[in-house]
């Protein structure tokens, strides 16, 4: 098990697939937990539209982006969550085989680097990362890349400006 995604069957892993399946698995995952409190004060289950999936208690945004990490001693992380796929092997794939040792990422170690791979790697990583239970391969702190929403694939904090720009 490389830890990777493939497209399709009997296919090689591909980076790129780190984030359309790892997103769409998280997307799913999103959908079944628990919004255990999020920034509207607001304790139900059901997720919020804009929902990330990531915990955080250092963004402000009113319509519910972010989740706030809740303290509860029944639960194995800080956040009771876990996503489907194995983020850790996941996100090693990533860092250890689709790195170019000369910068960017690539779909497999066969390959040279290239835009398209580096931003869909990098996206994955971030979804691997930040969404639902907060997790990270290797060094606590080098490794980390900025959360992104899994379906606007931009950065959190990018989408709370966007929402209170026009929502507000």
């Amino acid at each position: 098990f490389e830890g990777g995604f493939s497209g399709r069957s009997n296919k090689l892993v591909d980076g790129c697939y780190s984030f359309w399946q790892g997103a769409s698995m998280a997307i799913l995952d999103i959908l079944q937990s628990p919004v255990l409190s999020n920034n509207n004060n607001n304790n139900d289950t059901n997720t919020n539209f804009w929902d990330s999936g990531v915990y955080s208690n250092d963004y402000d945004c009113p319509f519910g982006v972010t989740r706030q990490f809740v303290s509860n001693e029944n639960t194995k992380d800080e956040t009771g969550d876990s996503m489907t796929m194995d983020v850790m092997k996941l996100q090693r794939y990533i860092l250890l085989c689709a790195q170019d040792i000369n910068g960017g990422l690539r779909d497999k170690p066969s390959k040279p680097r290239d835009f398209y791979h580096s931003c869909y790697n990098l996206s994955g990583l971030a979804v691997a990362q930040h969404v639902l239970s907060p997790q990270n391969y290797g060094h606590d702190t080098l490794g980390m890349v900025q959360p992104t929403h899994v379906i606007f694939n931009i950065r959190i904090r990018r989408l709370q400006s966007i929402l209170q720009t026009f929502y507000n």
